[in-house]
């Protein structure tokens, strides 16, 4: 297995990774869109825009020896938060007559390399994959002179808390996105 930055090729999968956490989160986007409409506009938005949230050159992936993306890491420096939906909403209005912003609230803290996402396969978790993508982006975002990481954990899953903390992360904050309540977590590097 090995970690690295996330290809073009990589853009069909990550997207299908993605839509994991979308199904948890129970997005009122889905109660006027199918699945597939998101999914259709998420490519659309990526094939227009390398600014999108979910642009393979905003994530880093975990792959099998046979090139299978086992996980996928997105992020952006919180700088850049307030440009990354506009291609996805533009389609999502243009395309499915769809109004409201998928994502409506700010995510990410200031002063801070946000991390959007971290998602692995089904059958790849509890090998250490997320552990290691998240390493593999604090080296990333030191290396561009970044100085605190900053993420969202989600207050049902205490597991993936644990592992974030484990890590150096710790609570500086909460915000609720979407009837979700969320810990806010940073880590300086």
């Amino acid at each position: 297995m090995r970690i690295e930055s996330a290809v073009q090729a990589d853009q069909s999968a990550i997207l299908q990774l993605e839509q994991t956490i979308f199904d948890d989160m129970a997005l009122p986007i889905y109660d006027e869109l199918s699945v597939e409409d998101v999914q259709q506009a998420m490519a659309l938005a990526v094939a227009k825009s390398e600014k999108s949230r979910y642009h393979f050159s905003r994530a880093v992936v975990a792959k099998s020896d046979d090139n299978e993306v086992l996980g996928v890491l997105f992020g952006f420096p919180d700088s850049e938060e307030e440009q990354v939906d506009h291609a996805f909403q533009s389609i999502l209005a243009d395309k499915f007559s769809y109004h409201r912003w998928m994502f409506e609230d700010a995510e990410a803290f200031s002063n801070e390399w946000y991390i959007d996402s971290i998602v692995v396969t089904s059958a790849a978790r509890g090998q250490g994959i997320g552990t290691q993508l998240l390493k593999y982006v604090e080296a990333k975002a030191k290396r561009d002179g970044q100085k605190v990481l900053g993420l969202n954990v989600d207050n049902v899953n205490p597991r993936a808390r644990k592992l974030y903390e484990s890590l150096g992360f710790s609570a500086v904050g909460a915000l609720t996105l979407e009837n979700h309540h969320y810990t806010h977590l940073q880590k300086s590097i």
